[in-house]
């Protein structure tokens, strides 16, 4: 049964690559076009939390196991199976976008960068993928994080707002 698994799963990362390599040439139907590509924003927006949580979770056990930060490795696949509407799906990215978005998590959760930092070298990482895709939308990752930094902002205006009355 598991060398079926495995036949299964070279199987799914097969498509999952061949998806992603072929969503910046796609011709056809520009509704179908529109389609492929939003199915693909989603699919990489849950793709890149995933990374960016696993490496944050990854540099949280290192540091608790009280072993010196220099030492620390982060491994992250270009492939994930990632919850979807329809199912579970395997989601390709190549390996520098997957090795930023997992280092990105790391350095958050060592503090070495803001909120704001993060989600803006995100969504300049996020600019170029989309470009190299070809996607008529952007992709807007990190949206757990987005409410936090919304939320503080928010609080903010309000902490202003009564020392003005």
């Amino acid at each position: 049964m598991s060398i079926l698994g495995g036949f299964k799963k070279k199987a799914e990362q097969k498509k999952a690559l061949a998806f992603y390599q072929q969503l910046g040439d796609l011709k056809g139907d520009p509704r179908e076009v529109r389609k492929l590509r939003s199915i693909m924003i989603g699919r990489l927006t849950a793709f890149i939390d995933s990374t960016f949580v696993d490496g944050a979770k990854q540099t949280e056990a290192f540091q608790e196991s009280g072993q010196p930060i220099s030492s620390l490795s982060l491994q992250s696949s270009s492939y994930k199976d990632v919850k979807t509407l329809g199912g579970i799906v395997c989601v390709y990215l190549p390996d520098k976008y997957t090795k930023f978005f997992c280092e990105l998590g790391s350095r958050y959760q060592l503090s070495s960068l803001t909120l704001n930092q993060v989600v803006e070298l995100a969504d300049e990482m996020c600019n170029e993928i989309s470009a190299s895709l070809r996607l008529d939308r952007e992709i807007l990752p990190l949206n757990f994080l987005r409410s936090v930094e919304s939320e503080a902002e928010e609080s903010d205006a309000d902490d202003s707002e009564d020392k003005g009355e």
